[in-house]
């Protein structure tokens, strides 16, 4: 199952792997029919290490996948570990090859040879030692986690951030941390650091508008990198020379921006203006609360795990909103902006009632360093995200609400979906302004008699037609219907109903008119019925249909973003997955554009990324915040969805709850 690679990503944040320790490693490639416990046997090590050191063989143990061993020698063919960590040192066994090393190490044959010039000109011999750019994942990080050597010092100057400090001396995040423990929290202008003797530029400031950053992920090589970029390995390095010592897991690339915006980091739209604003570069700490329910997926067995994502659709919208939220941290590291993730699992039952689940939030937040958070991102459930705000609001820690559109708000809860309300004021403000000169013609049952009585105030003149009630629902006399549409200038018919039978009586009604006169579609509220078999979204496309939406589908112009995910993960972003991504990056990029979420939110910023966008309105009463951005959309070509251009004034006070 697609999350299961996102499960484990979240169990080794929550609990954190034991790293590797400074001693030889020995690696093992997995032959078909091996076991852990038969690859223990043969090393003399106990299946325990092996998990220890390779975390991914618990969920799936597959023939080539190669494992990093502790101690012992390695088989005929193997290899170990330099003493730096950077290289894997393979013993070239009877009838290996170049070509074969490449795809057991999943390294280019170009950087094999790169580091054994021999190899340029000469075959491999039967027992030779090879260096091996080492880009396995466990190794990666105890690398980064060893200090770098220093005997020199830095002054901190204005604009300089970790990642431009990092880039100027050739190394790590982590390894910057480690010989500063003090600016884990963020740096501090004027702060001494520790660096190492050798610098590779003359300062850590970027020229933003032409550059940004990129952290090298674990397993990629320069070949992969060059290929992403379109960039010669020349003139990567050109940017980077400390690339010219080799290439790391963690290390900090400089590159143009043009190359970033084809990899994880995707701004556009009126999102610019907060990505070109960024004033607050001290490190973020977000704390992520989701119902991950850790407890029911720690198993021995895969097959009771799949089985427990397939069942939880829960648990599956937490992953899928947790992947995206991962790539949003890529997303700023690229500008440049730190950020701390903390993730919580609320553990959520519906077992335990409300009361339970509450006692869980009050327990994680009084175990936790919530105090040095700059803004909470969850709980995911209505009553849990509201024990959190109200926990947290003596504190003015603000709480954003990932996905329900409807919570009891406070002076510290940001409601960051809108609800239905706010998408019907979006549409009446388009239909008022839009719908002058054209035919408006009102069809709504008996519920939805108060948004007719609007829509009335708005066109007194308007034509009503009253559908009439039968035991399977409501239905529309063609013949009224027709007798109200224009042959000379444009229908407008606004259609109030969530009654599936209703809804298929007006498209087919107008469908049949729709060669000969001009007609549009529209609601103020796209309700479920509008998913069912008996309506067509063809027929729907041929009225024009309009209708307000939370969010957008993604366009080309977010490809970059896609394939980013899709490369990281092994499938495409599902909706959940980009609005993880879009809150947790407008939510760091708004802690950057301000001193806090409350003043970006004063500020009036609107931004908009993959497929949401974000407007925070305060409410006088509550003194909490709406978001009250949202698009209008309708049907193109082929059903793909056009957002249409909404009236200007958006954002006003009619938005606000009373």
């Amino acid at each position: 199952m697609k999350n299961i690679s996102i499960l484990f990503v979240v169990i080794f944040v929550v609990f954190s792997c034991s790293s590797i320790g400074q001693q030889k490693y020995a690696s093992h490639q997995v032959r078909e029919g091996e076991t852990v416990s038969s690859i223990a046997n043969k090393y003399n090590v106990t299946v325990y290490e092996i998990y220890r050191l390779n975390p991914e063989a618990k969920s799936k143990l597959y023939p080539g996948l190669v494992l990093i061993l502790p101690g012992g020698e390695s088989a005929p063919g193997g290899s170990e570990i330099s003493a730096d960590g950077k290289f894997i040192l393979h013993t070239v066994a009877k009838g290996e090859t170049l070509y074969k090393l490449s795809k057991k190490y999943d390294v280019a044959e170009s950087e094999i040879k790169r580091y054994n010039k021999h190899l340029y000109s000469a075959e491999l011999r039967r027992g030779e030692t090879v260096k091996i750019p080492n880009t396995t994942e466990a190794v990666a990080e105890d690398d980064s986690a060893k200090p770098a050597v220093t005997n020199r010092k830095h002054i901190v100057k204005p604009k300089e951030t970790k990642y431009g400090l990092a880039s100027m001396y050739g190394i790590t995040i982590a390894e910057l941390e480690q010989m500063n423990p003090e600016i884990k929290e963020g740096l501090q202008i004027g702060a001494i650091l520790n660096v190492p003797d050798k610098s590779y530029a003359k300062d850590a400031v970027l020229e933003e508008s032409k550059y940004g950053f990129y952290e090298v992920k674990p397993k990629e090589n320069f070949f992969r990198l060059t290929q992403r970029w379109d960039m010669t390995e020349d003139e990567l390095i050109a940017l980077n020379p400390s690339l010219n010592d080799g290439l790391k897991s963690g290390m900090i690339l400089k590159l143009p921006k043009e190359k970033l915006s084809n990899t994880a980091l995707d701004v556009t739209g009126e999102a610019t203006r907060l990505a070109d604003n960024l004033t607050n570069r001290s490190t973020k700490n977000i704390a992520v609360m989701l119902p991950f329910n850790l407890g029911k997926t720690v198993v021995d067995t895969g097959d009771v795990r799949k089985k427990v994502l397939k069942n939880d659709r829960v648990m599956n919208i937490a992953l899928d909103f947790y992947s995206g939220a991962l790539m949003a941290i890529d997303s700023a590291k690229a500008l440049g902006i730190s950020s701390n993730l903390y993730v919580f699992d609320t553990q959520y039952s519906r077992g335990d009632g409300k009361a339970g689940n509450d006692r869980k939030i009050e327990q994680l937040i009084n175990n936790g360093d919530f105090n040095k958070m700059n803004a909470v991102i969850g709980p995911l459930l209505t009553s849990n995200v509201e024990k959190a705000s109200q926990l947290l609001r003596d504190r003015a820690i603000p709480v954003v609400s990932p996905i329900v559109p409807n919570v009891s708000m406070r002076s510290n809860m940001f409601q960051s979906r809108p609800d239905d309300e706010i998408l019907r004021e979006q549409m009446l403000r388009y239909i008022k302004q839009e719908g002058k000169g054209k035919n408006i013609i009102v069809i709504a049952d008996s519920k939805n008699t108060g948004i007719k009585a609007k829509l009335l105030d708005l066109y007194p003149s308007a034509k009503v037609v009253f559908p009439e009630s039968s035991d399977s629902g409501y239905y529309l006399r063609a013949s009224n219907l027709t007798s109200k549409l224009s042959e000379t200038i444009d229908n407008w018919v606004i259609l109030e109903s969530n009654d599936i039978a209703l809804i298929s009586s007006v498209t087919t009604s107008l469908s049949t008119q729709a060669a000969s006169k001009k007609i549009t579609l529209l609601t103020t509220d796209k309700g479920s019925a509008y998913q069912s078999d008996d309506i067509s979204n063809i027929t729907l496309m041929r009225l024009n249909f309009h209708f307000p939406s939370v969010a957008r589908s993604y366009t080309e112009n977010h490809a970059g973003f896609v394939q980013a995910y899709a490369d990281k993960y092994g499938y495409v972003p599902n909706s959940y997955a980009v609005r993880g991504y879009d809150l947790t990056f407008d939510t760091i990029l708004r802690l950057a554009a301000a001193e806090s979420l409350y003043d970006a939110a004063d500020a009036g910023y609107i931004t908009q990324y993959v497929e949401n966008k974000f407007k925070y309105v305060q409410d006088p009463v509550s003194a909490g915040y709406f978001n009250t951005a949202a698009y209008i959309l309708k049907y193109g070509e082929n059903l793909e969805e056009i957002v249409v251009e909404i009236p200007s004034d958006q954002g006003s006070s009619s938005y606000l709850k009373n």
